[in-house]
C-alpha cells in the first residue's frame, strides 16, 4: 500500500479524535502528556543548557566562533529531542486508557468494535504486558542505531536513521491497539506493518514530526490513536479484499 495511506490516515485523526462521542476518553491522555512533557522538559532544560555551555567550551579557541551558530541549533535540537521523548513517555504511561479509545473510534467511524468483557484491572495488566512487550521489541533496535551514530562515516546518516527509527516505532505503537483490543498477538501488527512498510513509515513519519513539536505534543495522542486506528482497518481491509480474490 502507498505512503498516502498512512499519511491520510493520520489526517483523519485530527478530525476523529475532535468528535464529541470521545471526548470522555481523550481528556486524560492528553492530560498526562501535558503534565509528563511539561515537567520533563522544565527539568531537562537546565540539564540542555550546561551541557551545550560544557561543550561549547571545550571547542578548540579558533572554533570559539561557532558559538553564535551552534548554540541555537543544539538548543533546538535538545528541545525537539526531549519533547519527542517525553512525548513518548507519556503514551507509554497512558498507554492502559489507549485501548478504550480505539475501541470507541471503532464505533464511532466504522458502527462495530470488538466486545472485551474483562475487569478493569484485568484490562489494565495486559495492557502494561502489551507495553512491555513492545519495548522489548523496540530496545535491541535502538541499541542497534545508537551504535550506528557512533561508526565514522555511518553516523553522517544518523539523523535519518533516528528519524526512520522514531517513525517505525510510531507506527508499531499506534497501530497495535486495535491488534491488542482483539487480543491477536503483537507479531500480527509486525506483519501487517511490514506488508505495508511505506503506509506504516508514511504515518509514523506524520507521527514522529507532531511529537517533536512543543505544545503540540501533547495533543498527539488522541489523534495517533484515531490515525493508526484507521490505518489498521484500512490494511485490514486491504488484506481481506486480497484473499478474497480468487
Amino acid at each position: 500500500m502507498n505512503p498516502s495511506a498512512g499519511i491520510s490516515s493520520f489526517v483523519e485523526g485530527f478530525s476523529l479524535a475532535r468528535h464529541p462521542a470521545l471526548r470522555r476518553y481523550t481528556w486524560l491522555p492528553i492530560a498526562i502528556s501535558l503534565v509528563v512533557c511539561v515537567t520533563g522538559l522544565y527539568f531537562a532544560f537546565d540539564y540542555l543548557i550546561d551541557a551545550t555551555n560544557r561543550w561549547i567550551a571545550g571547542l578548540p579557541e579558533w572554533l570559539s566562533w561557532l558559538d553564535l551558530l551552534l548554540k541555537p541549533l543544539l538548543y533546538i535540537t535538545g528541545v525537539l529531542g526531549g519533547a519527542w521523548l517525553f512525548g513518548l513517555l507519556a503514551v507509554l504511561i497512558a498507554s492502559p486508557f489507549l485501548g478504550a479509545l480505539s475501541m470507541a473510534l471503532e464505533r464511532v467511524r466504522y458502527g462495530s468494535a470488538p466486545e472485551v468483557d474483562s475487569q478493569i484491572w484485568t484490562d489494565i495488566s495486559m495492557s502494561l504486558a502489551r507495553e512491555a512487550r513492545k519495548l522489548l521489541y523496540h530496545l535491541p533496535r535502538l541499541l542497534l542505531v545508537f551504535v550506528l551514530t557512533l561508526i565514522p562515516v555511518i553516523n553522517l546518516a544518523s539523523p535519518a536513521i533516528w528519524l526512520l527509527f522514531g517513525a517505525w516505532t510510531m507506527a508499531v505503537q499506534f497501530v497495535d491497539y486495535p491488534t491488542e483490543n482483539r487480543q491477536r498477538p503483537f507479531q500480527e501488527t509486525l506483519d501487517k506493518l511490514k506488508s505495508n512498510r511505506a503506509a506504516a513509515l508514511a504515518f509514523g513519519l506524520c507521527a514522529t514530526g507532531a511529537l517533536m513539536i512543543p505544545l503540540l505534543n501533547f495533543l498527539l495522542i488522541p489523534v495517533a490513536v484515531a490515525g493508526g486506528t484507521v490505518l489498521w482497518r484500512t490494511l485490514e481491509q486491504s488484506s481481506d479484499a486480497g484473499t478474497a480474490q480468487p
